[in-house]
């Protein structure tokens, strides 16, 4: 039992400096979220970059079977 609350008690201490270190660097949780938006902003563009190419080799492979 003595084990497990020792345990218990780095863990917790390793999460409360998580916590404090991601509130005060770079604009902590705020930061995080403009840089994941931005990651979901380029995976976007990406995709439909993807997509718009895929459409245009569908509808050239049907022009071409059709001739």
């Amino acid at each position: 039992m003595k084990k497990a609350m020792i345990a218990a008690s780095i863990v917790g201490a390793a999460a409360a400096g998580v916590i404090v270190y991601l509130t005060r660097k770079n604009g902590g949780v705020k930061g995080l979220l403009n840089k994941a938006e931005s990651a979901a902003d380029s995976a976007r563009q990406m995709a439909n970059r993807h997509l718009r190419k895929s459409q245009e080799r569908v509808n050239t492979m049907v022009n071409d079977s059709m001739a």
